[in-house]
């Protein structure tokens, strides 16, 4: 009885979240104003599931799906959460009790929220500013916090807890964990469509690859000593949209036309509607046909590299393919594989998000790269309901069959970018380049003799 008498004495669920809410005013509040009542905790913890459910949505401009494949990457992130609560009421002098410190410690969880949408939307410098100052004001939160509880300022506990939460953020980035629960409605159909079969045809097709880039390669025109020619290699990355292999058939042609490539032209394509029409996009079958096509090119040939795909913040290209498990390619994985192939001058078109970070990784005298956008901004277009993405169209549709050099189209199609974008209020994409000298002086070579073969 005197227990369940005191029980009615603690503060109900909603006068604790009116002391959570002066807590996160900063304000300092009676310690026996959160008791953190299970069933507090519980309300929480529920309120913020169905805050993180719905707050995506209206945020993206594309249609959506819920997938219940991230529960688990959902998981992660809420076992995290418990384990700071833990560690700020083990480290605290006097000790806090751990529902207190859990409470707290969901309570800070919308500025995690507030982080990860911002991260879709800003480009890198403010994203690392309001970072910045999401990160001063929960070292503040926290101090203020487990002030009110024990009483005393508690150094060690918001020391460590500080530098585990860094660790665990670095960790879910190195693991990819996205927490989100919302797919592209694209990518949610095709999942219920029937994702065994998908496996089961990508396993089969699988086992042909190297052979059918054996078959692509040595169909390629005979290399003529001592004349400098091109050779094209397009890769599309991402199998849930057709609009880069539209990308990359384009750039194709475009290039042959140019360069005189021709026959000389390999392509990699995912699309997620039909796996056997091309040799698959991935990692391993684009480094086999870099150093397959490095025992075929000469010394004096170029290769024009051009790959399409949905690019993420950290210098990588996803993809993907129906039946095929999500992977990327780093811009580091890249330069590796052209430095790994032998082939001694390269063209590398990047039509990509966030794709300027590949001009570090790759530029030299002997390479030509060209990005869609910079490292910390989004390049637009990248839908089915575009035939090429904004980037495809103004390179290689508009601007390179008519430009005097790949200087010229680049320079042309950033204009055109910058244009279409300042009408559309979006935030610029600004593609990137680097010219190596010696490589622009050979293409001019290459360009002069193709045109001068055309019938």
């Amino acid at each position: 009885m005197p227990a369940a008498a005191d029980n009615r004495k603690k503060p109900s669920p909603p006068r604790e979240f009116a002391a959570l809410l002066r807590l996160a005013f900063l304000r300092r509040i009676d310690p026996r104003q959160l008791p953190a009542r299970e069933l507090t905790i519980a309300l929480l913890g529920a309120g913020l599931l169905l805050l993180w459910v719905c707050i995506e949505p209206p945020l993206r401009a594309r249609a959506l799906a819920l997938s219940w494949h991230r529960i688990p990457d959902l998981t992660f992130i809420a076992a995290g959460a418990g384990a700071l609560a833990w560690m700020l009421a083990r480290l605290s002098r006097p000790a806090v009790g751990y529902r207190q410190a859990l409470l707290v410690t969901l309570a800070a969880l919308p500025l995690a929220m507030a982080t990860s949408l911002a991260a879709q939307k800003l480009v890198s410098a403010w994203l690392y500013l309001l970072m910045a100052a999401i990160g001063v004001y929960a070292l503040a939160y926290f101090s203020c916090a487990l002030r009110t509880l024990t009483g005393r300022f508690q150094h060690l506990a918001v020391s460590v807890g500080a530098v585990a939460t860094l660790a665990f953020v670095a960790g879910t980035d190195y693991l990819h964990v996205n927490p989100s629960l919302w797919v592209r409605a694209d990518e949610r159909m095709h999942l219920a469509k029937g994702a065994d079969g998908d496996w089961a045809r990508m396993a089969r097709v699988q086992f042909n690859q190297q052979a059918r880039i054996d078959a692509d390669i040595a169909a390629l025109a005979a290399e003529v000593p001592d004349v400098p020619e091109t050779y094209f290699v397009g890769f599309a990355g991402y199998g849930g949209q057709q609009v880069f292999a539209r990308e990359i058939a384009l750039a194709a042609q475009v290039v042959g036309d140019i360069f005189g490539t021709g026959d000389g032209s390999l392509r990699l394509v995912n699309d997620q509607r039909d796996v056997e029409a091309w040799p698959i996009a991935t990692e391993h079958t684009l480094r086999y046909a870099l150093q397959k096509l490095g025992k075929v090119m000469g010394a004096e040939d170029v290769l024009f590299l051009a790959l399409s795909s949905h690019g993420e913040r950290d210098a990588a290209l996803k993809v993907t393919n129906a039946g095929l498990a999500p992977a990327r390619i780093r811009a580091e994985d890249l330069a590796h594989m052209l430095r790994e192939s032998g082939i001694g001058w390269h063209v590398v078109v990047v039509s990509a998000c966030f794709s300027g970070a590949f001009v570090d990784a790759l530029a030299s005298e002997r390479t030509i790269v060209i990005t869609a956008a910079a490292a910390d901004r989004k390049s637009f277009g990248c839908d089915d309901r575009r035939h090429l993405t904004y980037f495809g169209e103004a390179f290689f549709k508009n601007a390179l069959p008519a430009a005097p050099s790949l200087r010229a189209a680049f320079d042309a199609a950033r204009a055109e970018i910058a244009r279409r974008e300042k009408s559309m209020g979006a935030t610029p994409s600004i593609p990137q380049a680097h010219f190596g000298a010696a490589l622009e002086a050979k293409l001019n070579e290459v360009a002069v003799r193709a045109a001068r073969s055309r019938p």
